[in-house]
């Protein structure tokens, strides 16, 4: 097709905000330019100009401000079809398609470049302002269910302390008087049957005492909120170790800095969170817990050598489930997650997150 009739096509079939430029000496013979030859009225309503200031005009006279070098943009692509950035930038360098957004009075859109014809570039905006509305609200949105989600686990877990600590309290020390009664009753007892069924009672009491205060610890462990963090931490994993038979090793790298009570239930929660799925899915026989405490941000690495997974599937699975509540109330806190995982090979799951406070 004659070139001619391809830039007619493209200029009659494009409603959107529209702008055709050829490749031209720069003024003074100083390397490159672009001059107008189309518009549409689109484009000049957009950029609130007429055509006669654009059509036969150098790019570089009509935009003298080009902070974001579009001229340089535009060039390389009618050349040689490529902007010469990478694919980082959302365009494919092997296409000749360029795509970027700009923001454009009175609204906002996205810019297409893209060579047709070589040495000639074309030039389309498209107007995404009820998008970029619908974005910013959805994002809102977001940033408010996270902060929510955060807010739930920390009032959780004022439930679950002020639990543990009743239990603690009060029922505890109950449990601890009477089994000192028992003992007490046993030693007093004569006969052989009657001290035998006292310290049965004696042994079940220890028992329910035990129990008791093992449910203390799983469900608020008042060594968190005493001690810290990092001893909270290492506590968790000789208990997965005694209950369970998994080695559990924990490492804690650095000086301690106070993170603040939600912080640092949030990242016990998480932790917490990552060793039940090691416990319920991995089938790992050992595991490795690491805690580093930098001057700016905290580091949490959770290694396990189970079953591991393919980190596309997480979303069916409810391991996955547990890993995407785990990203949302850590960004909520300003920190992030990071998981590499080979099937067969385990999981390394890595916690990152600002010691100060985040908005």
């Amino acid at each position: 097709m004659h070139r001619d009739q391809i830039l007619e096509a493209i200029f009659q079939n494009i409603v959107d905000p529209l702008a055709i430029c050829r490749i031209v000496d720069g003024a003074n013979g100083k390397g490159k330019d672009l001059v107008y030859v189309r518009v549409n009225d689109a484009y000049e309503k957009i950029n609130n100009m007429k055509r006669d200031d654009l059509i036969g005009k150098l790019y570089s006279s009509v935009w003298k401000d080009d902070l974001e070098d579009w001229r340089g943009v535009m060039i390389r692509v009618a050349e040689t079809g490529s902007t010469g950035f990478g694919t980082e930038y959302g365009n494919d360098v092997k296409s000749g398609f360029f795509e970027a957004e700009s923001c454009v009075a009175p609204g906002f859109y996205q810019l297409f470049i893209f060579s047709p014809i070589p040495d000639w570039v074309v030039l389309i905006f498209r107007d995404m302002s009820s998008w970029h509305k619908i974005a910013l609200q959805l994002k809102k949105k977001e940033r408010l269910l996270r902060k929510l989600t955060a807010n739930l686990t920390l009032a959780e877990e004022k439930t679950r302390r002020a639990i543990a600590t009743k239990l603690h309290d009060s029922i505890g020390y109950s449990m601890v008087s009477m089994l000192h009664s028992l003992r007490g009753l046993c030693e007093t007892q004569a006969e052989a049957e009657n001290k035998n069924k006292v310290f049965a009672a004696v042994e079940e009491m220890e028992k329910l005492l035990h129990e008791t205060r093992s449910f203390t610890f799983d469900i608020s462990p008042p060594i968190l909120y005493e001690v810290g963090l990092s001893a909270a931490i290492e506590a968790r994993c000789e208990h997965l170790q005694a209950t369970h038979g998994i080695k559990c090793t924990f490492k804690s790298e650095g000086e301690e800095s106070d993170i603040g009570e939600d912080k640092k239930i949030l990242l016990y929660q998480m932790v917490h969170e990552l060793l039940v799925n090691v416990i319920k899915h991995a089938e790992a026989s050992c595991v490795l817990v690491i805690i580093r405490w930098g001057m700016k941000n905290i580091q949490i690495i959770v290694e396990d050598d189970g079953n591991g997974f393919i980190l596309a599937n997480t979303k069916k699975s409810n391991s996955g489930m547990g890993l995407f509540s785990i990203k949302e109330r850590l960004r909520s806190v300003g920190g992030k997650v990071k998981i590499v995982s080979t099937p067969q090979k385990g999981t390394t799951v890595s916690l990152i997150t600002p010691i100060t406070s985040h908005d």
